[in-house]
This record gives structure tokens, sequence and C-alpha cells, in this order.
């Protein structure tokens, strides 16, 4: 299908209008009316293709869209007889040639008083027009009549003469004389809507010939907000991405670079000329509500100020810019962009201040008002001193207030805490107790809200006061608090420090087994001059642990820098062991359930989940930067949404350059997907990629077991994993290999490899030996392979769907079917996962067990199973907090989607909110409503 034809799918409801007109005969007058890029156009060519169909003759006519220019043509004469002449031969039956030459010297006579020659146009319009018709029913259509002057007398005119006229025109411009006339006179006006979120998400993956990555439909519906229905601005806005280079092909998808970062509108939207068309200071004040994020109005005195237009001059602007559908005001007054697109174009428009430099001149102006006379809001002065930057001067006094303000809302409002701690932070001298304090209490806060970023400004003034004397520096900060900083601004934005004075804080005061620092376990190299050597993976606390009996390492700044740097810095070392000494050493008396967890999250690497676990729920990591959006990849992995583990993946090797931990397992677990999908090419182009490090020794052997598995190798299984554990073993270094002995117990358990399971056995019993309840799930599943027990296997899938570890329960459950009495339920599980995971080579297996044993392949979910699993993944995403918007866009469904299955849920269960519905499912009491 066409571009074009696919701009016009869900328009089912305006091309019904156009058969009734063609059922019913004689001339009709039917105009469509829309936004710009709304697909007028291509519901007039896809309704053109019909009429052919039915044995129609099209004439179209395009005003404008040839040579001619209307200049002061007021009726499209001349496009109209270049037209006919086009189609001369399709109808010179008619004999039209006299009445063409008629109409054709009316046109040569543009420029006239047409007042009184406009009867002459009426008889020459009803020849042409009568003469066309003659040799059969023939259809006019017209695109973009709004363009014309007096588009009514050319129409109307070949209506009279039984043609079916289909008009366009853009909304907005009914208001205009001649327009107005042609409406009153049509038989009927359509009104293009915007399309459905979900043809035009299929327009979005249909328009740029190349598969698209899933998460590029989610990041324009959010950008473009109601605009995401206007197929033009659809297609122009993916146009634009792609010439910009930040929509690039990559491993055989569409990708989009930085999907964090704001998508603009393209240059000559249709938004963006109409502000053009209002003049400079249209654009100026646009470029100022995008910067401010929305004004209220009692905010416009003050930002006619700012942008030097008068109070009166500013007020009409703004009224024109909503009438224009470029601003939107809600009824509390705030006025805003239309959709952050447009915002983020408007951004970089040509106003007067610009970015921070917008915030900082109305700073300034409050802050001169507080002086005078005070009644300053403190909360609005506080956000633009802060989002102002350092050009914002403060006195001291100002700064304490901040410090206050910060301190006052910092337990409901820690991200504006954060932001207010950080401005204040920038403006104390270092080395003083102030800045020690203030510097404690934005870690605290940046922990639990995930803005790293805030941390950045205090690194450089480290750097600045450490450059060539980097001693004294240290002297004058708190070594623990900036080091920590410097970590933290390593993990999430992947790349070492440009510092030499921060990045050789990295590898400052490290403790462990191994002789590697963070940078180099982290980065694969030494952070550079500097380092000192001796490190366990990670950054080590340079102080003793802090006093034990804490019942929550998130809570006062006052206990930060020990307790708090203790159990961060082990959590970042991989070693799953001293993590959980350091957990225990803060006073908490960590569950079972939360130690297993711990350890799984640190077999792959997933260093988010670990730090989260042991800081507790007010440690929060973002899902952007590289932790975040690895932490979405084995989560996705482990929930068997495949499609969205892989787009995080490519996110992460497109948007983040560094080659970190994070980057090697990501790689790796792109492998193990390519691999169970029956891609054994991009597989091993995975792991080739993947560079081979200490901390990833096990995954990577894991990986390697499940592309043997996946190719026919499945006797090399259990040889490979008995030397990677012996060699694990000997070394201390047990993370992971349940996971490791799990897979292949289950690889040489389906290949009949009795000797290979029975040594697996042994060698997970020595694990459980070893390392207590951490291995009970592999030594279960181990049993039950080697002895063919199903109580043993139901006790270990049990406790694999416990775990949420989908794909591991599909290989189970593969393997069972192939000795339980009744192997249809494990062959049903184990079918449906594969479905959704999308693994081809399970899928495969899954067959070739049930013609093995004899039993009726298994089926694809119904609708309503469909349904329930939609639903079910709905509340878990409730229970994770995320928004209806952001469940769409994990789900891959419009917000829309997401609220019908809530208002049916809510209709079902009885719970009346979101969180009384998260609360149900925790406690168990959805399990009859959800199916």
């Amino acid at each position: 299908m066409t571009r074009a034809r696919s701009a016009v799918r869900g328009r089912d409801q305006e091309l019904a209008v156009v058969r009734e007109a063609l059922a019913a005969g004689g001339g009709r007058l039917i105009v469509l009316k829309g936004q710009a890029g709304i697909g007028r156009t291509a519901l007039l060519d896809e309704a053109e293709r019909m009429l052919r169909a039915a044995g129609l003759r099209v004439l179209p006519v395009r005003p404008g869209a040839g040579p001619d220019s209307l200049g002061d043509d007021a009726f499209a004469l001349a496009p109209l007889v270049r037209t006919v002449r086009d189609r001369f031969e399709e109808f010179q039956e008619a004999g039209p040639a006299d009445a063409l030459a008629a109409v054709a010297r009316l046109s040569d006579a543009a420029g006239r008083d047409t007042g009184g020659w406009r009867p002459s146009i009426v008889t020459a319009l009803g020849d042409l027009f009568d003469g066309i018709g003659r040799q059969g029913r023939t259809a006019v259509l017209a695109d973009d009549v709004h363009a014309v002057a007096e588009p009514a007398p050319v129409l109307t005119a070949a209506r009279r003469s039984g043609c079916l006229v289909l008009a366009t025109c853009e909304t907005g411009a009914e208001h205009a004389p001649g327009l107005a006339e042609l409406l009153a006179a049509a038989d009927r006006v359509v009104t293009l809507g915007p399309l459905a979120d979900d043809v035009a998400e299929s327009l979005v993956r249909r328009a740029q010939g190349a598969r698209l990555d899933e998460a590029v439909p989610g990041v324009l519906r959010t950008a473009l907000g109601p605009l995401f229905g206007n197929p033009g601005t659809v297609l122009a806005t993916l146009a634009d991405l792609r010439a910009r280079g930040r929509l690039t092909v990559f491993r055989g998808r569409l990708c989009l670079r930085a999907p964090s970062e704001p998508v603009e509108l393209p240059p000559g939207h249709h938004l963006l000329r109409r502000v053009a068309a209002l003049g400079d200071p249209a654009a100026r004040l646009l470029s100022s509500v995008a910067v401010w994020d929305g004004v209220n109005v009692a905010d416009l005195p003050l930002l006619a100020e700012v942008i030097g237009t008068g109070l009166t001059d500013c007020g009409r602007v703004l009224d024109q810019l909503i009438e224009a559908e470029v601003l939107v005001a809600d009824p509390a007054g705030r006025v805003s962009c239309r959709c952050p697109a447009l915002a983020a174009s408007a951004a970089q428009g040509p106003g007067v201040h610009g970015g921070a430099a917008l915030h900082a001149a109305v700073a300034e102006r409050l802050l001169a008002r507080h002086r005078r006379s005070g009644g300053v809001d403190p909360v609005v002065l506080a956000n633009h001193i802060a989002l102002g930057g350092p050009a914002v001067a403060l006195e001291a006094p100002m700064v304490t207030r901040l410090l206050e303000l910060a301190e006052d809302v910092e337990r409901e409002q820690p991200e504006r805490a954060a932001l207010w701690c950080a401005a204040a932070l920038r403006r104390l001298t270092p080395g003083g107790p102030e800045h020690a304090r203030t510097l404690t209490r934005l870690l605290d806060l940046v922990l639990r809200t995930g803005r790293y970023e805030l941390l950045c400004d205090a690194l450089t003034q480290y750097a600045e006061q450490g450059s060539g004397k980097a001693e004294q520096g240290r002297a004058r900060s708190s070594s623990a608090e900036i080091r920590l900083a410097a970590v933290l601004v390593a993990l999430h934005s992947g790349e070492p420090p440009a510092e030499e004075a921060v990045r050789s804080l990295l590898d400052e005061g490290v403790t462990g087994r191994e002789p590697i620092g963070f940078a180099e376990w982290w980065f694969g190299r030494p952070a550079g001059p500097g380092r000192v050597p001796g490190a366990g993976g990670a950054v080590g606390p340079a102080e003793p642990a802090g006093p034990a009996g804490q019942a929550d390492p998130v809570g006062s700044p006052e206990l930060f820098p020990a307790d708090r740097m203790d159990l961060l810095t082990t959590a970042l070392s991989g070693d799953p062991a001293a993590c959980e000494r350091a957990w225990r050493r803060s006073g908490l008396a960590p569950s079972a359930r939360d130690v297993g967890r711990l350890h799984c999250a640190a077999a792959v690497g997933d260093i988010a989940s670990v730090a989260e676990l042991v800081l507790g729920a007010g440690h929060r990591v973002p899902a952007t930067g590289v932790l975040g959006v690895y932490r979405r990849v084995v989560r996705d992995y482990a929930a068997a949404d495949w499609s969205q583990a892989m787009s995080a993946v490519r996110e992460l090797e497109l948007s983040y350059a560094g080659d970190t931990l994070a980057h090697q397992a990501a790689r790796l677990i792109a492998a193990d997907i390519c691999a169970a999908r029956g891609e054994p090419g991009q597989a091993t182009q995975w792991l080739d990629d993947a560079v081979p490090v200490p901390g990833l020794a096990v995954m990577r052997a894991w990986v390697r077991i499940g592309l043997l598995s996946r190719t026919g190798g499945d006797r090399r299984a259990a040889p490979l994993a008995r030397r990677v554990s012996r060699r694990q073993r000997a070394a201390g270094q047990r993370a992971g290999l349940h996971l490791l002995l799990m897979r292949a117990v289950r690889t040489a358990a389906f290949a009949d490899d009795h000797d290979g399971a029975a040594g697996l056995l042994e060698e997970i019993e020595l694990l459980r030996d070893e390392t207590g309840t951490e291995a009970a799930e592999s030594l279960f599943l181990a049993r039950a392979l080697v002895h063919r027990d199903v109580h043993e296997a139901r006790l270990a899938t049990d406790l694999t769907r416990e775990r949420g570890d989908l794909p591991s329960l599909m290989d189970s459950c593969l393997v069972i079917a192939r000795f339980a009495e009744d192997p249809r339920p494990w062959l049903r599980e184990a079918h449906a996962l594969a479905t959704r995971c999308g693994a081809a080579s399970l899928l495969e297996r899954v067959r070739a067990v049930t013609r093995e044993r004899g039993v009726p392949a298994p089926r694809a979910r119904s609708r309503r199973e469909a349904l329930a699993a939609t639903e079910r993944r709905i509340i878990e995403l409730i229970g994770e907090g995320l928004t209806n918007r952001q469940i769409a866009l994990r789900l891959q469904v419009s917000e829309k989607t997401v609220e019908n299955h809530l208002t049916r849920l809510f209709a079902r269960t009885g719970c009346r909110s979101r969180v009384e519905l998260a609360a149900a499912s925790l406690g168990g009491r959805l399990t009859q409503a959800v199916t």
C-alpha cells in the first residue's frame, strides 16, 4: 500500500459519504474540510480511484497546482481549462471545443471588473459541463478551493449539469465570502477529524519503508499530542527526523536516536507558518511561552516587560495565537503550546531571551520587586532563580532562603527541592560547612528523584578549584560526597567525566578482591592518571561503615556519607555477597526473596535494580540514562516482552556512545533473544560485539549455552557449564551460577544427555552447600529433570514464576512436557510464552514435542485470554507507578485503549481508583475478575 493510501485508513465514514452520493445519482456537491495536513488530498485521491473503478470519468481540478498562477483569476478558470485540455481525448466525443474556447477567453480576461460579466461565466461553464456530461456520468474533484476567491460558480455549474462534485478546503477559511457561499450551496459538508491513534500508528509504521523500532510511534504520539492524528504532520515529522539523522537504520530497524530528547515540528509546518504570518511579536511571545513551559494570564505583565512588548499588544497577540490554534488555554487560565513538538520548535525561535536567559531575566525582575515591596510568590521566584542558572546574582540571604524553601518541600516535592538545592549549592563557597551540608542534601535528593544531571555543576566546581592543585581541592571538599557524585553521573551518563580531577576520583580509595577500579569495571578502561589500583569492581567507602541499626538508609541525610556510601558502592561492585553483608551492616534485615532478587540482578549486571533493592524504595532510577535503559532491557526480557527489550538495546547503542558494562550485558541479552527467534546470524553478531569482561563471564556462558541449544549443540551445554561453574567457584565468584546451571540442565535434559544432566545436578548441590537457599530453584529443577519428577518440577516452576523470569519458565515447561504424564498444560504454557516472545525456534520445539507425545497442538490464545493478559499487565504497570500514558507507551497501544481497559476493570472489580486496583491485585483479590 502506498503512503497516500495508508493515509486514508480510518476514513471509511468519509468515503461512505462519497459512495452514497454515487449511488444517489444526479448532481451532488460535497465539501470535505479539515486542518492542514489532515489528509484532504489523500482522501480525494482515494475517492478518484474509487470513482474510476465505478466507471465514472474524473476531472480533477487543482487550483495553483500547475504553471498557472491564480493571480486575478478569481474563479479558477485557468486550472479548469488546463485540466480539460490535458484530458481532451477523454472528453472529445462530447464536443467541448467551442465551450472550452469560450471559457478560455473569459479566463484570459482576468484583471477586468468581473461583476458585469458573471452571467457570461455561468453560461459558458454550463455549456462546457453539459457537453462533458452527455457521454456519461462525470465527477469533478477540486482540491484546496480555499485558495480560490470565488469557487462557487465553477463547482455549482458542474453540479447543475449532473456532475458529482467533491471539493476540499482548509478549516479556518470558512468566513471568506467566496468559500462561505460554496459551503452554503453544498449538499453536504463533511469535517475531517484526526485519525484514531491506532490508525495513525499504522501510518507511522508503514511510512518509511523499513521495519520501525517499537519505540518510535510512542515517542511521536507524546511529542505531537493532538497532532498525532494529523497524517501530514506525522509524515513530515518522520521525514524531518530522517533528514536530521535522528531517524536511522540500525541492525535492520529504523530507530530514533536519543528518544528522550525533544522532537520538533518540521520546518514549514502549518502552525509555524501561521506564527510567521502574525509577525515577529507573535514569534517572540510563542518562544517565551515555550521556554516558560506555559504561562498564567497573571504572568502576562511580567512576560510583556521581559520580551519588550506593551501589555495590550501582548494580550492581542496572545489571543491571535490561541485563535490560530498555536496556543491553548485551560479553564484555569494557563496558556501553553499546543503540543510538546511545537514547544521544542518554538524554544529555538527568535525570542529576546532563550532558555536560561529568559528565566534569568524574569528572576532579576522578581528579585527587584521583592527588594522594593515584597509580595512575590517565593515558589515562582525560586523556580526562575534555579532555571536561570549562574547568571542570576543572589545575595547571601536569598541563598539561605532558597535552602529553606527546599527544606520545606523536600518531602512532598523532592524534584523541586533538588532543583533549588542545586541552585543554592553553586553559590556557596566550597570547603565551608554550609556547602558540605548542602551537597549532602543534594545527593540525597538526587538519589530520590533520579535527577543526576544536577550533580554536574558540583563536579565542575570541584574540577575548577582542584585544577593544578588537586590535593588542595580535595581538602576543601568532602571526598566521599564528591566521589559519589562522580560515580552517579558516570553511571547514568555512560561517559567518564571530562575533567581529569574528577576522573581520578572514580578509582580513588577503592577496595575489593581484584586489582581493578570502578572506571575499568564500568567503562572497560582506567579513568586516567591518578588511578589508585586495588579495586574490586567499584568505588569502595573511604570511611568505615557507619553505625548500624538505621531503619531506612534512604532517610536522614546526616547518616548519609557512611551508611549510604557503603551500601551504594558495594551495590555497584558486582559482588552480591559483599553487597549483602553491607546491606545487613546498615541495620536492615533483607528477606530471603530480596536476597534472591539481589543475586539475580547482579548476575545480569542490572546495577539499577541492585542499588534500588539495597537503598530502598526511595532510590529512583529514571527511565533514561544508561542504567535506566538497561534496566528496561532486563525487565522486558524477563517479562517476555522481547520487542520492547530489543528496542531498549537499540536505544542504548544509538543514544549512549559509551561502551559500559551495561552495553556489554545488553548485547548479550540481544544475542539470546535473536537466537531464540531463529536469527542465528544476528545472535552471533551481537555476541561478537559484546567484549568479554570478567564481571559478565557467567552471563556470557549462559548466552552461549542458549545459542547452542537453538542451533543443535545441546550436548555441548553441560561440559561448558561445568567448566565455567568450577572456575567461578574456585575464584569465589558465584553470582549467577544457579541461572547458568539451570539453563544447562534444561538443555542437557531436552537432548536426553542424562550423564550431562546428572553431572550438573552434582554441581548444583555443591553450589547449594556453599550459598544456601540461592540454589533452591535450580536444585528442584535439576532433580525434576534428572529423575523425571513432576512434583519437583512444579516446585521449580513455581519459584521461576515468583521470580518473574518468563523465558526460563518457557524453557522449563517445554522440557517437563517430554516426561509429564499429561504434557498438555506444560505445552500450552510453553506455546503461549513462545508466541508472546516471538521465539520461532522454541515454537518449532513445541510442535516437535507435541508430535512426540501425540497430543493436540496448543492453540493460540482467544481474544478474551489476550484481553485478560493485557489487563493483568496494565495492573502490574500501575503497581510500578506508571501513568496511563507511560503504560500506553510500554504496551504500544493508545492512551484511550488503556483508559477503556481500566473502565472495564473498575466495573468488574468494584475498584474506584488505580491505587485501589493495584492494592486489590497485591492482595490477591482480582484472580477471578481478571480472567
